[in-house]
């Protein structure tokens, strides 16, 4: 990705995570949701390794000793009237002998709403992770991007195949990228 798209893409976060919530009613059947109000998601993944975020769906296969695993709040939301949720994030990066921790808000929409319980989506997200020296990302803040596949089995619980990437947008030389692939486990309440 180009500078230019970075910054669209970092404009576009930050207004739906901070401006999003307050300005959208969330709709009354979200297809995450159910008719619950209340998310709470454990994810886990593995790192399909570094590049941009084009390369981010390429391959469903681990290519290096490394791990994430996110826990995550979210209520649900609108998105220009798409369905969505807005979430809170709190992430771990382990592995290449450094763990990192990565805190974050994120608007995550749906493109396709759903589907005989099936629903697909976009998340854009702004993080705050420890200021890394392994030579990926030489900043403490990042952007985030997810592009999840999800399965609702009932009001209660979902599961979700996901491709996350977090880059810090050529803010500084190093930006090598972490890109996973993983899978979640969500519950409603």
């Amino acid at each position: 990705m180009t500078r230019t798209s970075h910054r669209w893409l970092a404009s576009l976060a930050i207004v739906s995570c901070l401006l999003g919530p307050v300005v959208v009613k969330a709709q009354t059947d979200n297809p995450m949701f159910g008719d619950k109000l209340n998310q709470f998601a454990l994810y886990t993944a593995g790192s399909t390794g570094t590049g941009a975020v084009s390369r981010m769906g390429s391959t469903l296969k681990v290519e290096e000793d490394m791990g994430l695993v996110e826990v995550q709040y979210a209520q649900p939301s609108t998105f220009f009237r798409l369905p969505a949720r807005s979430s809170v994030h709190l992430s771990q990066i382990m592995g290449l002998g450094k763990d990192q921790l990565v805190f974050g808000l994120a608007q995550e929409f749906l493109f396709i709403p759903n589907f005989e319980h099936f629903y697909a989506g976009l998340g854009l997200g702004i993080y705050i992770k420890e200021r890394s020296t392994d030579g990926r990302v030489d900043s403490a803040f990042t952007f985030g991007e997810k592009l999840f596949l999800g399965y609702r089995f009932d009001n209660d619980v979902a599961l979700e195949l996901y491709w996350r990437h977090f880059s810090n947008g050529d803010i500084t030389p190093v930006n090598a990228a972490y890109n996973f692939v993983g899978l979640g486990l969500i519950k409603n309440f």
